[in-house]
């Protein structure tokens, strides 16, 4: 039984490819065939319904570069062996060993009939020293918010004895909302750091929320800034900035196709280096990173470690989308 949520439905969108599809009910398994065939190439690997990777694919020049696979297909398309370090992904026409992956992983029930075997996949990603984009495992749900508020963001800010940006007062809470406020007094946002994705808001559309609803599941509440919001992109080496010019909600992601106005922008050195701490620390060359320039200070919000919707609704994609390219086939 799912618990509730203190963030209502309606500000908790759906995001393709966030599940996988079930198993048809009929099927063959693919098993293990003899490796008449062995192919290298890039490997994308994705859910069927998650969208960024037609976006991706669209933006690129050499679409038949890169082969991409399901993880819906996992144990019925295609299978994998791992061994002495080589990674092998077995199809029904031959094997491929992959040069290297950009994968998104999507969530999996664990009532799925092939979890175990994801899980186990997940596992070798993790430890696989090939080319790899994407996400580690820890950060595949948004109790990374809560890893990135402990150690990443925090330690970024604090480099080299220095504070160089600043992580917004954030609350996990479960439970009693007066204890929030009695330690913080100022305005607040809320956002999702249990399994659910949600729009941030403010105290003007949350304080109608049922605050009962507290006790379920484990709430982000962070400091409201006010200022510009800054989108900063980190693919390997390569790292770039849009400033969000003008929105018609707090949550840019989810502003109006007609108020949402990007321009990119110079990032001073030392904010570039605060992001490349982030990614450092995360261990994740491909990174979106979230700030907010007030005053002449700037706060990190939060680290992306799948970015997504963003990458490719702006002026930058196939600048962005040709980096992780770049990334891809690089020896």
């Amino acid at each position: 039984m799912n618990k509730k949520s203190f963030i209502p439905k309606a500000y908790r969108p759906s995001v393709p490819g966030s599940r996988l599809q079930d198993p048809p009910l009929n099927f063959i398994e693919v098993g293990f065939l003899p490796e008449i065939s062995t192919y290298s190439y890039p490997l994308l690997i994705s859910a069927k319904e998650d969208i960024v990777p037609d976006y991706f694919l669209k933006e690129i020049d050499s679409k038949s570069s890169i082969k991409h696979i399901y993880y819906d297909d996992l144990g019925i398309e295609w299978d994998f062996s791992f061994s002495n370090g080589i990674l092998k992904i077995h199809l029904q026409d031959g094997v491929i060993i992959p040069t290297a992956i950009y994968h998104r992983h999507p969530g999996v029930n664990k009532n799925h009939l092939y979890y175990d075997k994801h899980i186990a996949f997940f596992e070798v990603i993790d430890v696989w020293q090939g080319n790899l984009m994407g996400q580690k495992r820890d950060h595949y749900h948004n109790f990374s918010k809560a890893y990135q508020g402990i150690t990443s963001i925090r330690s970024a800010t604090q480099k080299n004895g220095e504070q160089i940006a600043r992580y917004p007062r954030s609350f996990f809470l479960k439970g009693d909302f007066k204890l929030l406020q009695e330690q913080f007094k100022g305005s607040l946002v809320v956002k999702s750091c249990s399994n659910i994705r949600s729009k941030v808001v403010s105290e003007e559309i949350f304080s109608h929320w049922e605050i009962k609803n507290l006790y379920y599941l484990p709430t982000l509440f962070q400091e409201k800034i006010k200022g510009k919001d800054i989108r900063v992109h980190i693919c390997g080496k390569n790292i770039w900035a849009l400033r969000i010019e003008a929105k018609d909600c707090i949550d840019y992601r989810y502003a109006s196709k007609g108020s949402i106005k990007y321009k990119l922008i110079q990032l001073p050195h030392f904010v570039r280096l605060f992001c490349e701490s982030i990614a450092e620390y995360e261990n994740n060359r491909l990174t979106g990173i979230d700030l907010m320039k007030s005053g002449n200070t700037y706060f990190c919000l939060e680290s992306n470690p799948g970015p997504g919707w963003s990458t490719f609704n702006h002026s930058s994609k196939t600048q962005f989308a040709n980096h992780i390219l770049n990334e891809l086939l690089r020896r």
